[in-house]
């Protein structure tokens, strides 16, 4: 469920729209009718930049095999999350999986769709 809808339901919750109880039910409806992610969206961006530099797309099963070909080298050196990642490509829920921002302004922001 996007966070967009999340948010729509709990602002109708706040100013009383909807009860707790309807809104549960909204946000349950919503999230078993998300279609699974079939692709996988790398884009980096480089310090202050608002455009990415690099835009990835792979299907999803692809980007599944390729982490397992990531050298233990360069996932220590890099901190990079891969249970965060794997995790997130197992469960395949559409949306952005996460942001990994470095001190220098650079970023990185993996997509599910």
């Amino acid at each position: 469920m996007s966070n967009d809808s999340t948010l729509r339901i709990l602002r109708m919750v706040s100013e009383g729209k909807i009860s707790a109880e309807e809104a549960e039910q909204l946000l349950e409806a919503i999230d078993g009718a998300r279609p699974e992610a079939r692709n996988i969206t790398v884009l980096v961006f480089d310090k202050g930049g608002e455009k990415a530099t690099v835009n990835i797309s792979l299907p999803l099963s692809l980007a599944r095999f390729a982490m397992n070909f990531i050298p233990s080298k360069v996932i220590a050196e890099q901190d990079i999350p891969v249970d965060d990642i794997l995790n997130a490509l197992n469960s395949a829920q559409p949306g952005k999986v996460f942001e990994v921002k470095e001190e220098d302004g650079r970023r990185v922001e993996i997509y599910l769709h």
